[in-house]
């Protein structure tokens, strides 16, 4: 194991949990195979599965995400420090740091404790689980390749990735766009851009269909962080205005006690209720700001090779043929995964296949024509990392220098410039790759 020499405070890490996360998959049973049904969940809206080898390809459903949830999430304000040289305008979600003279952006994210508590709850109080989650002291910021690769924890280039969206990205830049957000963890950037969406002004079908889509190598940290912070992301956002409008005064079936939704601040703490009733209105935003949200767990090379084989199983939520695919992406983003050298070339390949429309022969010919004669705008592909990684090799030049090198499409020109860069302490960029 190996850990990174991050500056964020550790006290945003639950220290007792951390080894048992890194196994979570395995005792979760995800890994192995669909969730037991526990009483409260189907298990048959639970996960696709589509390769059979360890770090295999899972897709995870709306309906099993939600039905995962727990009866409460316990969240903190993450704040993610903005450039003072941006020219983005400030939202409900930013304000000055007058004591530094620069910005600030909050999101509410899922706290580490509440999770590890959900875990062990889950497990029935098995006492050889709840010993493993309460003496352990090992720390989620410790990596084990091929078992627990960080996505527990919020990484710092990941807040680095925020900063410069919000810099560059124009009101309107994400309707009708498609984004992949691979190695997501805690899927801040993704959050950031879903909190954007939110908030635009949307009537039923007037925005074009947008597509946020998330992977992480651990199907557990989708279902523990991932997902519990896009639906308070949702719920912090003016998108869930009408859900407490109607909530205000409604009493929780069985027991005529008036349900107490915490107040819209991702800048305090707070516990959300989560009720059948919420998780209803949320899925009426995703339909009314016509946004396809999918959670894809397992290795970069499991789905590169869904995406090549374009035998993936859609998501219960498509509404038509036409919708729910995989592959070309118009952004993609990824954040603190160039830590091992020897995973660079399946990332790569992945970044390859996401971006770029398969021409096999179960495309349509008309759709082949089109690919022939149109000259769409190139993918904006996001690359957020330390300058080096200490002890293990990995970094951005060796990237860059890689993705140059990379020769698994003939006749490709790369183009990998830094666009966003900070030198204090251990250096960190944002680089932009151009095929």
């Amino acid at each position: 194991m190996f850990k990174f020499g991050f500056d964020l405070d550790d006290a945003d890490i639950d220290n007792d949990i951390d080894s048992y996360l890194q196994q979570a998959d395995d005792l979760l049973g995800v890994r192995a195979s669909p969730r037991k049904d526990s009483g409260k969940r189907s298990q048959e809206n639970s996960e696709s599965f589509v390769s059979g080898e360890d770090g295999r390809f899972v897709e995870l459903t709306m309906e099993h995400l939600l039905d995962a949830l727990p009866t409460q999430l316990s969240y903190s304000p993450l704040e993610i420090p903005l450039s003072s040289t941006s020219t983005a305008t400030l939202s409900a979600f930013s304000e000055p740091n007058l004591a530094s003279g620069s910005r600030v952006h909050y999101l509410a994210r899922r706290d580490l404790f509440d999770a590890r508590f959900q875990v062990i709850s889950e497990d029935n109080g098995n006492p050889n689980v709840v010993a493993e989650a309460e003496n352990t002291e090992e720390k989620t910021e410790r990596i084990v390749p091929g078992v627990y690769e960080g996505g527990m924890k919020t990484w710092e280039c990941s807040l680095d990735l925020v900063d410069y969206l919000h810099a560059s990205l124009k009101d309107g830049d994400l309707e009708g766009k498609r984004v992949l957000e691979l190695g997501c963890g805690t899927g801040i950037p993704s959050l950031y851009l879903l909190q954007k969406i939110f908030s635009l002004p949307s009537t039923e079908s007037a925005l074009e269909r947008s597509a946020i889509h998330l992977q992480d190598y651990n199907p557990s940290a989708l279902e523990l962080v991932t997902f519990p912070n896009v639906l308070l992301t949702w719920y912090m956002s003016p998108a869930s205005d009408t859900f407490l409008s109607s909530q205000a005064s409604s009493l929780d079936a069985g027991t005529d006690e008036i349900l107490e939704y915490p107040a819209k601040d991702p800048t305090n703490a707070g516990e959300l209720i989560i009720t059948p009733a919420l998780k209803d209105a949320f899925k009426q935003s995703l339909k009314k700001y016509n946004v396809e949200l999918r959670f894809f767990g397992g290795s970069w090379k499991s789905f590169e090779n869904v995406i090549g084989t374009g035998t993936h199983s859609r998501d219960a939520q498509t509404q038509d043929a036409s919708e729910g695919s995989l592959g070309g992406y118009d952004i993609l983003l990824t954040s603190e995964t160039l830590y091992r050298t020897e995973s660079v070339p399946e990332l790569i390949r992945a970044m390859w296949q996401s971006t770029h429309p398969s021409t096999s022969s179960s495309c349509p010919s008309s759709q082949l024509s089109q690919l022939t004669i149109s000259e769409p705008r190139p993918p904006r592909i996001l690359v957020a990392a330390k300058v080096f990684y200490f002890g293990v090799g990995g970094g951005v030049d060796e990237f860059a220098e890689a993705v140059r090198r990379w020769n698994g499409a003939s006749g490709v020109n790369t183009e990998v410039t830094t666009v966003w860069e900070k030198n204090v302490g251990v250096g960190r960029r944002i680089i932009q790759v151009v095929w």
